[in-house]
């Protein structure tokens, strides 16, 4: 019986890794390097955010619908929650979902994301290629929807997958797309260490801001990562992405139980050249700090992340545990 079970395992995990393989030749977009509806790159979890935004391999996880859907398994209990976000001149967004373990072998949920760009200046170009501003301002906005399912599927493999609507808006057009996520967690051997992979935003645009010719495109993003219980009090996340138009970006998080009730939490992203652009905070592009706090039925985390010379964001997120 185990020897079937390894084997079963084995070609689930990999049908899996031939499955997001063939599954990268299609989110290739022809104009590799820009796509639209970029928000859907945000995250929305203060515990990633202070980890680094590296979750994939972290099991018995409440965000999981932000990352991969897999790990919403064995989450201990029925819980509601909520995330705030400010991001960058202005901008701001949030979350708010319902996580629901059935049983050992079931669990599901329910989200929505929202974000809003808060004004913007209207600029045209002029006849020497300068900005000229206008005396107008508009925004942008955006709701996405989404239902996860989690299934055991045996001893060392669990599946989840997401179902996602997102309706985006600039200036008074509108543009919208259908997705779906696909994840897998690998229970190894040693019980310390998972291994996840996922593909999100696989999906098409349904709407357009103008005509279908402009495909504005979707950011499918690749993701394999490692959780590691390096002790009962510390948690290592590693984790390696690839978005469409973008190179890979290492993610490393580490979260430290300093009390049962505080944990402290760091993280750091490769890509924090990005944000380095010669000013003074620099050098701290892609760090990013966190704490957590339970107390009762209740918990707390709140991340600050630094984008280098763009500034930082925060994010705090609230969580109700209806009990078992």
């Amino acid at each position: 019986m185990k020897r079937f079970m390894n084997l079963r395992t084995k070609y689930v995990l990999t049908l899996a890794f031939n499955l997001l393989l063939c599954l990268s030749l299609f989110g290739q977009h022809q104009d590799a390097g820009t796509t639209g509806f970029s928000t859907l790159k945000l995250v929305y979890s203060a515990r990633a955010n202070g980890m680094g935004q590296a979750m994939t391999g972290r099991t018995a996880n409440f965000d999981a619908m932000q990352f991969n859907p897999a790990t919403l398994l064995k989450a201990d209990n029925k819980a509601v929650c909520t995330t705030l976000m400010d991001h960058f001149v202005g901008s701001a967004g949030g979350s708010i979902s319902y996580i629901i373990p059935k049983d050992i072998y079931t669990a599901y949920g329910f989200f929505v994301n929202y974000w809003n760009s808060g004004s913007i200046d209207r600029t045209e170009i002029g006849s020497n290629g300068e900005l000229i501003e206008l005396d107008d301002t508009f925004g942008a906005q955006n709701v996405l929807a989404g239902f996860s399912l989690a299934r055991f599927l045996s001893p060392a493999v669990d599946v989840g997958g997401s179902v996602k609507l997102i309706l985006d808006q600039i200036d008074g057009n509108s543009a919208s797309a259908a997705m779906v996520d696909i994840g897998f967690l690998h229970h190894t051997a040693n019980d310390n260490i998972k291994v996840g992979l996922t593909a999100r935003n696989i999906g098409f645009q349904i709407s357009h801001y103008n005509d279908t010719k402009y495909g504005e495109g979707l950011p499918t993003t690749y993701m394999v990562g490692a959780g590691i219980d390096l002790t009962k009090n510390t948690l290592l996340d590693i984790d390696i992405t690839k978005a469409t138009g973008e190179n890979f970006t290492g993610k490393l998080g580490v979260e430290h139980k300093i009390h049962p009730a505080l944990v402290l939490r760091g993280g750091f992203r490769s890509n924090a050249g990005d944000y380095a652009m010669g000013g003074s905070l620099g050098w701290t592009s892609g760090v990013s700090l966190g704490l957590g706090w339970v107390y009762r039925t209740y918990a707390i985390d709140y991340a600050l992340s630094s984008y280098g010379d763009l500034g930082l964001t925060n994010q705090l997120s609230l969580r109700y545990n209806f009990g078992n």
